[in-house]
């Protein structure tokens, strides 16, 4: 592996070992981990940093328990389907992305309940704020995607990225979660973004299907009853709107973070599948390709998302309807309403309701698409 992919890579021994014994120093760290277990002491959380000896004895000792927590205190419940049918050592897992942390951290929970090894995580170096963050991140087998808004740096960046997820998926025999588009998704509105997929293809060779067929592309889809960090979201897309600007503050993703693993969400599902090329019809044209491969990943997106009440009662809301009154009771609506009507103003609210709709349009226009 040459120095440039490996600024991207989640860390080798050697680097655990180091980054292990500095965490040992910093309270920063302890007082971090304490947040999330309170009764653990300075010298118990030092003496499980020495009993860790790789990036998943790390998951194990000090993320493993957190999801487990989430589950159990943030969710009425949790399913997933899917993934028992599909080989998970090597595979590029896709998916939906709606919270920072949970959309990967729940797949990682599930392959450590099947005794499966867990996958490689991306994260923007825009999350990795200080030096504990950064070792954190890494020793959570999280690989590093730089973001720029300089063009020539961008595409050397997506070139990079592109080989190192080559490398590890058909070299190291390592699985990868990426997400569909670059950043959470906001709108409620699952797009796979063509630009992801055109950077996968940077490293392949001229035959874009055989490229893609290497990579052992499975599709990943969560959905919440509530949004992760709901309202957040939708004053970030009211003020984008107004100002054209959204700035963050520095500590703001980590908030999103600790929010999406608090905050009450009822039903989450994950439903895994496997990308079926020969759905696509392939043009050996990397711009039209790109586009009908992003296409395909959202069908399968958009099929496999699970509805819930608040889909439902959001839709009849925003459209004045009754269309899907079955699914839901006056009292529920009502508590709905007054969920929403948390919002700062009516521009967050109507987003908000926006958010929680769209999957049941996107649905409804994918079964007009197949009668059609």
């Amino acid at each position: 592996m040459d120095v440039e992919l490996a600024k991207i890579s989640p860390y080798t021994n050697n680097q655990v070992t180091e980054a292990l014994r500095w965490l040992e120093t910093q309270n920063e760290f302890v007082k971090g981990v304490q947040f999330f277990h309170p009764n653990w002491t300075e010298n118990e959380i030092i003496s499980k940093l020495k009993a860790c000896h790789s990036c998943a004895d790390f998951q194990v000792e000090f993320i493993e328990m957190i999801i487990k927590d989430s589950i159990r205190n943030s969710m009425s419940s949790f399913e997933i389907e899917g993934l028992e049918n599909i080989d998970t050592s090597n595979c590029l897992f896709i998916s939906n992305h709606r919270d920072i942390f949970l959309d990967s951290a729940l797949l990682q929970n599930h392959l450590y309940d099947l005794g499966k090894t867990f996958t490689e995580i991306s994260l923007g170096d825009n999350l990795m704020v200080n030096s504990t963050m950064k070792a954190v991140a890494k020793l959570n087998n999280m690989f590093t995607v730089f973001r720029s808004k300089n063009k020539s740096e961008m595409l050397k960046n997506s070139i990079n990225l592109s080989k190192y997820l080559r490398y590890s998926i058909v070299e190291k025999k390592v699985s990868s979660w990426i997400a569909q588009g670059n950043g959470r998704t906001k709108d409620g509105d699952d797009k796979t973004a063509p630009g992801l997929i055109k950077m996968l293809l940077l490293s392949g060779g001229a035959d874009i299907k055989q490229s893609m067929k290497e990579l052992n592309i499975v599709v990943s889809t969560i959905s919440f009853e509530y949004e992760p960090c709901a309202f957040e979201k939708a004053n970030e897309m009211s003020l984008l709107d107004k100002t054209g600007v959204y700035n963050k503050s520095k500590f703001e993703n980590l908030n999103s973070i600790v929010k999406g693993i608090k905050e009450y969400k009822g039903k989450v599902k994950l439903v895994f599948e496997k990308l079926n090329l020969e759905n696509i019809n392939f043009l050996n044209n990397k711009k039209k390709d790109a586009i009908a491969i992003a296409l395909e990943i959202d069908r399968i997106v958009y099929r496999n998302y699970q509805l819930n009440k608040t889909n439902y009662m959001a839709y009849d809301l925003l459209y004045n309807d009754k269309k899907y009154d079955r699914h839901y009771s006056v009292n529920e609506l009502e508590n709905f309403k007054k969920y929403m009507f948390k919002a700062v103003n009516e521009d967050v609210n109507y987003r908000l309701i926006t958010m929680y709709a769209k999957p049941i349009a996107n649905k409804e226009a994918l079964i007009q698409k197949l009668l059609n």
